[in-house]
């Protein structure tokens, strides 16, 4: 298997042109297997940086089928890793398709934020002051947040399974409980992960954290 590799390096501050500015850096490496990503991260330890580390599965596999958490989040268990995981939604519509989703969410025993956005000009019929007209579907788009998140994965397979099959678009993030630079760690946790994951590494410097 081959990783992907993003290492945002810390800002560094240079004077040009008689002010103080800030640099950014990153660098990209592919098609790197697992023991060079290992090398990669303990490199990084070796110069002195503290990592936190992100993973991006690719979101589809290589049979064309998206990507499923529920086999990532048995590897972390098989090994023992503790995790927690989160239920993400992409859903924003008018107010009786948002309704839809809000029951849904219930009905799995979650609770979920509501935001609306409201587009007032001399075209729009929506009054702020008139709660009345903040209903148009074209001028009102509504959001619905679940606030679903679980040590064990299992607990959302209901709430996943549901908004899957309406064809909503949702997805599950892990976020291993792991010691923070710790090489043999980091190593247990890349390999839940499939082919082509994006490994990102956000470095400061350890003499500051």
């Amino acid at each position: 298997m081959t990783y992907q590799v993003k290492i945002i390096y810390p800002k560094e501050e240079a004077l040009e042109s008689n002010k103080l500015t800030e640099r950014t850096f990153n660098e990209y490496i592919d098609d790197l297997e697992a023991e060079e990503v290992i090398g990669q991260y303990e490199q990084l330890l070796t110069k002195g940086y503290s990592i936190s580390v992100n993973f991006t599965p690719p979101q589809v596999d290589k049979e064309g089928e998206e990507q499923d958490p529920f086999k990532i989040a048995e590897s972390f268990e098989l090994a023992g890793i503790p995790y927690k995981a989160t239920l993400k939604l992409k859903a924003s519509g008018s107010y009786e398709e948002m309704v839809k989703i809000a029951k849904m969410i219930e009905q799995q025993g979650y609770d979920y934020s509501i935001t609306v956005k409201l587009q007032i000009n001399e075209n729009s019929p929506v009054d702020f002051e008139k709660e009345s007209s903040w209903f148009d579907s074209e001028y009102a788009k509504y959001t619905v947040l679940p606030k679903a998140s679980s040590q064990d994965i299992v607990d959302l397979r209901s709430l996943y399974d549901v908004l899957s099959e309406e064809r909503y678009k949702v997805s599950i993030n892990l976020k291993a409980k792991v010691k923070k630079d710790d090489d043999d760690s980091f190593a247990t946790q890349l390999a839940a992960y499939p082919s082509e994951t994006l490994v990102t590494f956000k470095l400061t410097d350890a003499s500051y954290v």
